[in-house]
């Protein structure tokens, strides 16, 4: 080997050991404190549904919308609903007409009764009195009535039910909308929250309420301070399951080298800063803090795939 090609060797072995020395030194905290790139942005999803069957009317939002909790989401059609107040309110009419009707009969009854008595039969007074029972719990009956069917007009209005932002919005005005059958999903905007799967050689390394730092494939400069705020206790498994004839599933195959399992992690954002907006689905990674050096202060995030 002459000289030149010795220098070059030489030479690339210094750059490679200043690069791993610099690597090293900037991202230290990452060999001592447990991180994983396997991080997702998760939010819990509402599914909204009509308490009445109609026909979609107005679609008061659009999609990927914000709105507030008590915000009209879309109308239905309430021609049936309001025929079904009217009916009702023309049945509790008649149900009170009824009603008096028993009750002057009763009272009548009760005079007589006491002022001949005898000159009424025992049986003829019981059965006035009956009827004035019955009418009664006519009228209660009709007044429940009424006000189920002001409840399902009411119920024509849809309206959101949490903060949140709508998603995949496919509602046109004409769509028949089902009762109890979700139409339209909203991202609640206060369960936002980082899910991240860790090694199990991992978990035994920190627990709930140490502090986190998370990286977002969105924001990969501006890394998010964080608490771990629960640790997963389980996972599916694949063999052992019950398969045919109620025998367990187990596979033929067997690998010598075991992979760790991945653990679910839950982390919560401390403070969203202004301008970092969280997208459920999106891609993160967390560096939980439990080396004494790196309780506290910045650590450099990670650089990430996109960059």
């Amino acid at each position: 080997m002459n000289m030149g090609s010795l220098f070059r060797w030489l030479l690339t072995f210094v750059v490679i050991a200043v690069a791993c020395v610099f690597c090293y030194i900037r991202y230290n905290a990452y060999f001592r404190n447990p991180w994983t790139r396997d991080g997702m942005v998760q939010a819990e999803v509402v599914q909204v549904a009509s308490r009445v069957s109609a026909p979609i009317r107005t679609v008061h939002v659009v999609d990927n919308a914000f709105v507030k909790a008590g915000e009209p989401l879309f109308d239905l059609d309430d021609g049936l609903t309001r025929l079904t107040v009217e009916r009702a309110e023309a049945d509790l009419a008649q149900k009170e007409a009824l009603a008096r009707t028993a009750r002057d009969r009763a009272s009548r009854d009760t005079r007589l009764q006491r002022a001949a008595p005898g000159a009424l039969s025992a049986e003829a007074y019981r059965q006035a009195q009956d009827a004035l029972l019955s009418a009664e719990a006519d009228v209660e009956v009709a007044k429940a009535a009424l006000n189920q069917a002001r409840l399902d007009q009411a119920f024509t209005r849809v309206v959101a039910p949490v903060d949140g932002y709508v998603v995949n919005l496919a509602l046109q005005p004409g769509t028949m909308a089902v009762a109890y059958q979700p139409v339209l999903a909203l991202i609640s905007a206060d369960s936002f929250r980082i899910e991240a799967f860790f090694r199990e050689t991992q978990i035994g390394h920190f627990r709930p309420g140490d502090k986190a730092l998370v990286t977002l494939m969105s924001y990969p400069g501006l890394p998010l301070n964080a608490t771990v705020e629960s640790i997963g206790w389980g996972i599916a498994r694949q063999n052992g399951s019950t398969g045919e004839d109620l025998l367990p599933v187990v596979s033929p195959t067997f690998e010598w080298i075991r992979l760790a399992q991945r653990i679910p992690v839950r982390v919560r954002l401390d403070e969203v800063p202004e301008g970092v907006e969280l997208r459920m689905g999106t891609t993160a990674s967390v560096l939980v803090r439990v080396d004494p050096r790196d309780k506290q202060g910045d650590i450099v995030a990670l650089p990430t795939l996109a960059q």
